[in-house]
């Protein structure tokens, strides 16, 4: 069934303006009026339950679709103290919509993995929010691969609370439209978090990933990176934004988009931002856009390298160190081999 376009962002809303859902979703897309299949895959001592949906104020127009068809909202508890081995993982998700909670409990640690593969013409908005407790630690993997024809929106918020912990991994292959959105809000004092991210885009792909920090109390520290590659006539789009309200004095926040264009009939656009409050900060926002370096090309090609070969080395070692803060090594070289398949097959 098709959406009312009343109901979705348009290139009319700032936030929005270079990810048009309107457009985007016209027609007749697979799961637009759906709930959204969801499999969630806990570790022992950690619960799944469903859990009623209330509406809030502020709700924005997607997340009034996510209340009015995906039901209930799934709920995952992880108790005070809690560690484990074996990760809490999210599947499914391949058309309609969804609403997640999952709640850390004071010095919990845990990883998360998500793995979004939509199906072909689809529609898929889905809504995770988190609450980390004082000292809880969060590592959050999330892989995107859907096809060409979905169209996928997927927002996140976090809230953390003192000495709270949010270490974030995106890898991420655009499709017809696909926003990848993380909101964090810092409400207590010492939160961390590390938000990194790469998109490879080829043919008409279209990747947004847009992130806003929130941060209300002193002596937090923030690191963001993340790339990307554009090729054939693909869009890249990268949002940033660190809020960084009064009382949150001595924060440590810095924001790093670089991209490259692999042609040149692809798109990027960025738009990293600091609204700063506080007079005691170290903030730092950089964005760079280019192509691949040709003298690193010409010197590979003299030592015998093919140019494919040389181009897709480059460029994973362009994309690759967004990584490098990913403590655990097989998902790391999990990473690393889909980026490879990617830069083999392109």
């Amino acid at each position: 069934m098709p959406l009312s376009a009343s109901n979705l962002p348009t290139r009319r809303d700032e936030a929005w303006k270079w990810t048009d859902v309107s457009r985007a979703a016209a027609g007749d897309l697979r799961g637009a009026e759906a709930a959204a299949p969801v499999q969630i895959f806990v570790p022992q001592g950690v619960t799944v339950t469903r859990v009623d949906a209330t509406p809030a104020a502020n709700d924005t127009s997607l997340q009034k679709l996510a209340l009015q068809y995906a039901g209930q909202i799934w709920a995952i508890e992880v108790p005070d103290g809690f560690t484990a081995e074996q990760p809490i993982q999210i599947e499914g998700l391949t058309q309609g919509h969804a609403q997640i909670t999952l709640t850390l409990g004071t010095g919990a640690k845990v990883q998360l993995v998500e793995h979004y593969d939509g199906d072909a013409n689809a529609f898929v908005n889905s809504h995770l929010n988190v609450k980390l407790s004082a000292d809880a630690v969060l590592d959050r993997v999330t892989v995107q691969t859907d096809p060409e024809d979905c169209v996928r929106i997927a927002t996140t918020h976090v809230t953390a609370w003192a000495n709270a912990e949010l270490v974030q991994h995106t890898l991420a292959f655009g499709g017809k439209l696909s926003r990848l959105e993380t909101r964090f809000a810092g409400m207590g004092k010492a939160v961390k978090a590390t938000m990194n991210g790469a998109y490879l885009l080829d043919a008409a792909r279209h990747c947004d990933m847009t992130s806003y920090v929130d941060l209300a109390c002193p002596d937090g520290l923030i690191r963001q990176s993340v790339k990307g590659v554009t090729a054939d006539k693909s869009r890249g789009v990268f949002q940033g934004k660190f809020h960084v309200r009064r009382p949150a004095q001595h924060t440590d926040a810095e924001m790093r988009h670089d991209a490259m264009m692999l042609s040149d009939t692809s798109e990027i656009r960025s738009k990293p931002e600091l609204e700063i409050y506080a007079d005691d900060v170290a903030c730092a926002h950089g964005n760079t856009i280019g192509a691949l370096d040709e003298s690193a090309l010409f010197y590979m090609r003299q030592r015998g390298i093919p140019l494919a070969q040389a181009r897709a080395m480059l460029t994973e070692a362009f994309l690759g160190s967004v990584f490098d803060t990913l403590d655990d090594e097989v998902m790391r070289e999990s990473l690393l081999d889909k980026l490879r398949g990617w830069l083999k097959d392109d």
